[in-house]
């Protein structure tokens, strides 16, 4: 007797619950992305009706949702629809912040170590400079924050450089939104002076505050960029006032630069 063909497997479909029309479309979303990841390839509209058991009119409607907002784009292979550039974007998001932890830890080790100083990594979280990464220095000087830790961009030099590929308009909504005052009382509370620094700071490829977010402290930071150009994340010492005169500032602003360059260059 023949043996019995396995059956094609199905891509998991969310159970359907009462969350509303609203989050029936979102499953019904995830469903039709989670299709094509599970092909390998291009799906037709009649593919993604017949597999899913989504409603003609819904399918056609949830298609060009998905395909005005880039998740999903005609196929190069030929007919069907398959992933679109948006959707590489967030892959490429999350490989970068994955590898950044990585080879970021070693990164901030190791200018921890040429330096003697605290040694931050800061992403954008939210609007906000995050800490996640940290080092401390040889020294007693206190920082304020600590891995997790969120402030103000307005605070630090990193964050100033963590917003810094930002279009104007977007940049001028984000400061108005989140700036506050210091501990210290000395971050900049301008607007437009904050954007004149921060677009100078992406220009020369480093920014530094004094005083700003730490009393008697001060801060050099440089951008880790992605492949595109990108300002992904900070990297940054915070050093005590006294240290920051030249020459000795000149040696930390080269170690700096060069750390944010080497780490660049791993996520390149």
């Amino acid at each position: 007797m023949a043996s019995e063909r396995p059956r094609k497997r199905k891509p998991a479909r969310v159970q359907e619950d009462e969350g509303g029309e609203g989050s029936r479309s979102v499953r019904r979303a995830m469903d039709i992305l989670s299709l094509m990841l599970a092909r390998g390839g291009p799906v037709t509209v009649a593919q993604i009706i017949a597999e899913l058991g989504i409603p003609k009119s819904t399918a056609y409607e949830l298609v060009r949702t998905l395909g005005e907002a880039d998740y999903i784009a005609p196929s190069s292979r030929g007919a069907g629809l398959f992933i679109g550039r948006r959707l590489y974007e967030l892959g490429m998001a999350y490989r970068n912040n994955v590898d950044l932890l990585r080879d970021g830890a070693h990164v901030v080790e190791e200018l921890r170590d040429e330096t003697g100083e605290t040694v931050q990594l800061s992403v954008l979280d939210n609007q906000l400079m995050m800490v996640v990464l940290k080092e401390e220095g040889r020294g007693h000087l206190r920082i304020i924050s600590n891995v997790g830790t969120r402030v103000p961009v307005n605070w630090a030099a990193a964050g100033r450089l963590l917003v810094s590929d930002l279009p104007d308009e977007d940049l001028t909504r984000l400061l108005k939104a989140t700036i506050r005052q210091s501990p210290t009382g000395k971050a900049i509370m301008n607007v437009a002076k904050l954007i004149a620094q921060i677009r100078k700071a992406r220009r020369i490829g480093y920014a530094t505050e004094l005083n700003e977010a730490n009393a008697h402290a001060g801060c050099i930071a440089a951008p880790i960029v992605d492949a595109s150009g990108h300002c992904i994340a900070a990297i940054s010492v915070v050093v005590p006032e006294q240290r920051l005169t030249k020459p000795h500032r000149d040696r930390l602003l080269a170690s700096v630069t060069a750390a944010a360059e080497r780490l660049s260059r791993r996520l390149g």
